[in-house]
């Protein structure tokens, strides 16, 4: 939940214009996503608690495009 609502954010800055500002926020909650997964938080009740591995999944390459238009890859 949390690792969507930082994404969420990111897309406030990608529809604003700061694609730099957004990549670098998509990849603070991919970061936070992934050590999520890691940890095994929600690991049993992944899909009625919302799990931080398919909103990490989905935000990597998101995070690609928005880093292409950034200038940074």
């Amino acid at each position: 939940m949390i690792t969507m609502s930082i994404a969420l954010a990111a897309g406030l800055f990608y529809w604003l214009g700061f694609y730099k500002l957004s990549f670098w926020v998509l990849t603070y909650a991919i970061i936070y996503g992934g050590l999520g997964v890691l940890r095994g938080d929600n690991h049993v009740q992944w899909l009625y608690r919302g799990d931080a591995g398919p909103a990490t999944i989905v935000l990597v390459p998101v995070a690609w495009h928005i880093g292409k238009l950034a200038g940074y890859l």
